[in-house]
């Protein structure tokens, strides 16, 4: 079921930027390490797993995210429904994010911004509109900031990706740049629909 922009509105979405004060309201879901508090998947390349500390994964995205705003300004959002995080974007130039030079379809332009994760932990939420919505926001951010494209890596026929699935970006103005795997890099020039 796809809703209007009303009908997310009436919804009470409304969404904040990450700061370290919030960190603490990034979602949380299932089981650590994959809740997007406890997720340092990009902004590490150490593997993350359940025996490590949830306070060892906090701190190392605190620190990712001080340095981050510091470096880039604005670099993520959460969203709300009723006082309770549905959403999540994570975005920055492709140099704060050291697994990027693992995928076989990249590594992201230089001259783009890196979208890292964009998603909606609870199924139920999905293909609502959340999404395209948190899509809007990062997009608009980042034209306001003089970027001109963002890339991301999505995956082939899954939406079990913190990214998002292909078919999701496709459908809203990305075009595959290079595809070598399942999780082929995609990009969109920003003011174009």
């Amino acid at each position: 079921m796809q809703f209007s922009l009303l009908e997310i509105e009436s919804m009470s979405l409304k969404h904040e930027a990450v700061s370290q004060q919030n960190l603490t309201r990034l979602p949380t879901f299932r089981l650590f390490p994959y809740s997007c508090r406890y997720c340092v998947y990009w902004e590490s390349t150490k593997n993350f797993d359940e025996k490590v500390p949830q306070s060892e994964a906090e701190k190392l995205k605190s620190e990712w995210f001080k340095n981050t705003l510091e470096r880039f300004g604005s670099c993520g959002f959460i969203v709300c429904r009723n006082c309770d995080s549905v959403g999540y974007a994570q975005f920055g130039l492709p140099k704060f994010f050291p697994r990027v030079s693992e995928y076989s379809s990249g590594p992201p332009s230089d001259d783009a911004v890196f979208l890292s994760c964009l998603y909606v932990p609870k199924r139920e939420l999905r293909g609502m509109g959340i999404g395209k919505c948190m899509l809007e926001i990062v997009e608009s951010d980042l034209l306001r900031r003089g970027y001109k494209a963002v890339e991301t890596f999505a995956r082939k026929g899954s939406e079990s990706s913190p990214a998002g699935p292909l078919e999701f970006y496709l459908k809203h103005g990305f075009s595959v740049k290079r595809e070598r795997d399942e999780f082929p890099l995609v990009r969109k020039e920003l003011g174009r629909r």
